[in-house]
């Protein structure tokens, strides 16, 4: 995650502050890995940061997204995990049982809530960090659900096949 930082010209040290108790608190109540915790305490921001067209989210935010983020909690009820986002909105996500890093297609997460948010998860196959660092070292990489759904060779994007589109 550093070299995907420092790659995408982030000044580390100018955005870093420490992770709360609170949002530590929730990662661990979430079930989170120890090493995944140790990623969100040392990759802990004040802002957003932006890595290409990807959006790695507030670490600092979890326990505010816990209270009051309804697809924050429809997507943590499957194990995933909110974690940014990408070009046009879709969801960047930590699958909690893999550990691997995907999008979720905002179009059928937000538009169908009584459907299961796995059901529109296209996993990268990917740590947080290598995401990130594909994300500035690998032409095409994808910066939403529909290109990683061909970037993957995945059957769809959540309703429809990539033919039907």
């Amino acid at each position: 995650m550093r070299q995907a930082l420092e790659l995408a010209g982030v000044d580390i040290r100018r955005h870093t502050e420490p992770l709360r108790s609170e949002n530590a608190e929730v990662l661990r109540q979430i079930g989170l890995s120890e090493e995944g915790q140790r990623i969100f305490a040392e990759f802990s921001f004040d802002e957003e940061l932006t890595v290409r067209e990807l959006r790695f989210a507030q670490a600092n935010c979890f326990k505010k997204n816990l209270d009051w983020e309804d697809d924050f909690h429809c997507a943590l009820r499957t194990g995933l995990l909110l974690i940014g986002s990408g070009l046009n909105g879709d969801p960047i996500v930590l699958d909690l049982r893999e550990y691997h890093v995907g999008f979720l297609s905002h179009d059928c997460f937000w538009e169908q809530e009584e459907e299961d948010p796995r059901n529109f998860f296209i996993s990268m196959h990917c740590s947080v960090g290598q995401f990130f660092l594909n994300a500035v070292t690998t032409d095409g990489y994808p910066v939403d659900a529909y290109e990683a759904a061909a970037y993957t060779g995945a059957q769809s994007t959540g309703h429809l096949s990539l033919e039907e589109e």
